[in-house]
C-alpha cells in the first residue's frame, strides 16, 4: 500500500504543495532562511481540538493501515484533510470510485469549514489540500460526467444525513489569523449547520454549471 508522508502545515498534516493563486497571502519566513517561521498558538486557538485527526494522520502515514478502517467506520469523527489522506490511498489501491466519493466528500466538508471562518485566508488551505490529494483523482472523475454527477450527488445526500463530530475550526489552524491573533474568528455554532447547507446546495450548483460546460467541450 501506498502511504503518502505529509508536510506539517499549521498544527494539521494537510497543506503539503505549493502555495495557490487562490491564497491570499504566503506563510510567515524568515527573513535569512525563506523557510516557514513555526507558529505557536495562542489563546482560543489552543483550545482547537485536533487530537484524533491528527492521530490518526499520525499512524496512517506511519504504516498503520487499520486506521483506515476505523476511520471508515466513523468517519464523522474525523476532520477532512483524514478523509482526502484516505482518498489518495485508496484511489492508488484501485478502488477509484470510492476514492472519488471521499475525495468530495472531504472537499465538501472543508469547503464549508472555511465558509464559517471570518479568517478569508482559510480558503487557501482548501486549496492546498485539493491540489495535494486531487492530481489524480480529478482527471479520473472529469473523464465520465454521469459518473461524477452520480457520485456527488451521492456525497451531498450521505453529507446532509449526518452529524459531523469533529471541531471544524481545524480550519482556522491553517490560516493567517492563527500567527497574529489570540481569538478565532468563527461563526457561532448554531449557525454551523446552516452554512453546511448553504455551502451544499452551493456545490451542487457549481456541479452542475462545471458539468454541463464539460459535456459541452466533449460534444464539440
Amino acid at each position: 500500500m501506498k502511504l503518502y508522508p505529509l508536510l506539517l502545515c499549521g498544527l494539521l498534516a494537510a497543506c503539503a504543495g505549493q502555495p495557490s493563486e487562490e491564497q491570499a497571502k504566503a506563510p510567515p519566513t524568515t527573513a535569512e532562511s525563506g523557510e516557514p517561521q513555526e507558529i505557536v498558538p495562542q489563546g482560543e486557538f489552543t483550545q482547537i481540538d485536533i487530537a484524533r485527526s491528527q492521530q490518526a494522520m499520525d499512524a496512517i502515514t506511519g504504516g498503520q493501515t487499520d486506521t483506515i478502517n476505523e476511520v471508515l467506520q466513523s468517519p464523522n469523527d474525523y476532520a477532512p484533510p483524514v478523509l482526502y489522506l484516505i482518498s489518495a490511498i485508496m484511489f492508488d489501491n484501485d478502488y477509484q470510485d470510492q476514492a472519488t466519493f471521499w475525495y468530495y466528500a472531504a472537499q465538501l466538508r472543508a469547503r464549508s469549514d472555511a465558509n464559517k471562518s471570518g479568517d478569508e485566508s482559510t480558503h487557501g488551505a482548501v486549496s492546498h489540500l485539493n491540489q495535494r490529494f486531487g492530481v489524480r483523482i480529478g482527471p479520473y472523475a472529469l473523464s465520465n460526467p454521469d459518473r461524477l454527477q452520480a457520485i456527488v450527488n451521492q456525497v451531498l445526500e450521505w453529507d446532509s444525513q449526518q452529524s459531523r463530530n469533529y471541531d471544524p475550526r481545524w480550519i482556522a489552524l491553517q490560516g493567517q489569523d492563527v500567527a497574529t491573533e489570540t481569538r478565532v474568528n468563527f461563526a457561532p455554532r448554531d449557525k454551523w449547520e446552516e452554512i453546511d447547507a448553504l455551502t451544499r446546495s452551493q456545490y451542487r450548483q457549481g456541479l452542475e454549471q462545471a458539468l454541463a460546460e464539460l459535456r459541452q467541450r466533449q460534444s464539440q
